[in-house]
């Protein structure tokens, strides 16, 4: 698992970096890094390393911590609030840093965004999670059905 985790982990980071400077760059900043970063770094090129690695680190986090969705033995609510967690406890330190919350009402838009996005994946995981209950249960049907079948015809 941790092999996995890490794996995941490498390939966040990459996506994070790129869906970062993606965002950043769509947001029609004229530097595409925030005015406070530019401030603390020095340097655009410092600001602009500093903006790629830190959100690599988000992707790392939330794609490393898609584990914790196959944990057995935890309720996917749990799961899903572990993986919350987990991502806010990264995003929200990144995002003060970089400069990305001018406000307290940002970061709590971002964290109820967060969540929305979070309850949407346990009701899809919900549903997917209930179809497959009714598939087993319809094939654990046809199997005992069959096998009665069978043990009639031999009596």
């Amino acid at each position: 698992m941790i092999a996995k985790t890490l794996k995941r982990a490498a390939t966040g980071f990459v996506m994070g970096m790129a869906v970062g400077n993606l965002i950043a760059a769509l947001t029609g900043h004229p530097n595409i890094v925030s005015q406070s970063l530019l401030e603390k770094t020095g340097s655009l090129s410092a600001a602009l390393l500093a903006q790629t690695l830190l959100s690599g680190v988000i992707g790392a986090v939330g794609m490393g911590g898609t584990t914790l969705y196959e944990l057995d033995r935890w309720p996917l609510l749990a799961i899903d609030l572990a993986h919350y967690a987990l991502v806010l406890a990264a995003f929200l330190p990144v995002g003060i840093y970089l400069g990305w919350f001018a406000y307290a009402s940002e970061m709590l838009i971002m964290a109820a965004i967060m969540f929305a996005v979070h309850f949407t994946i346990f009701l899809i995981m919900c549903a997917i999670y209930r179809k497959q209950v009714r598939e087993l249960n319809q094939m654990q049907s046809q199997y005992l059905e069959k096998e009665k079948k069978y043990k009639e015809g031999m009596v």
